[in-house]
């Protein structure tokens, strides 16, 4: 079994990573984390006259086993990257396999299409409790997954204590 834990490294992460790790412990489950950049945190644009002899960063971080030219992505978030690299090396330290990406994107179809290429049976990420008029207008990462996703989501509440 495959799990993938969307993390967006807000206060409710460390219970969805808690309850994502029970899971994987009850189901000898693997664990796959995902970061989603937002599509406007894709580049920084500079105008010519002003960095005229800009270089995109060297440092870049690849997805696990691919070959493919397009999945390396600039870190532009490294506080993001060590995070993200902490928490996997903690749960495979635990022997939870582990792995990570981080991607650009919308949040939304960014989530599904992973859990697609990730082949995963289930999703796990967290609520921010937002009310109901902002999700109105603004609309919310996981309502937009469970109407979308073909396997099952497990939301974690942003009030879920710690046990």
């Amino acid at each position: 079994m495959k799990i993938l834990a969307a993390l967006d490294l807000s206060s409710v992460t460390n219970s969805v990573v808690a309850i994502t790790r029970k899971l994987a412990e009850l189901s000898s489950a693997t664990i796959s984390l995902l970061h989603v950049l937002p599509e406007e945190n894709q580049g920084i644009e500079f105008h010519p006259t002003i960095e005229p002899h800009y270089h995109p960063p060297e440092k870049y971080y690849r997805e696990p086993d691919s070959s493919e030219e397009g999945d390396a992505v600039p870190i532009l978030h490294d506080k993001n990257f060590k995070t993200l690299q902490n928490i996997a090396d903690t749960l495979n330290n635990d022997g939870i396999e582990t792995s990570f990406s981080i991607i650009h994107g919308n949040t939304i179809e960014a989530i599904l299409e992973q859990a697609e290429k990730e082949c995963a049976d289930l999703i796990v990420l967290g609520s921010h409790g937002h009310k109901t008029l902002y999700q109105f207008f603004v609309g919310s990462v996981c309502s937009g997954v469970v109407k979308d996703s073909g396997i099952p989501v497990v939301i974690v509440p942003k009030a879920l204590k710690q046990q």
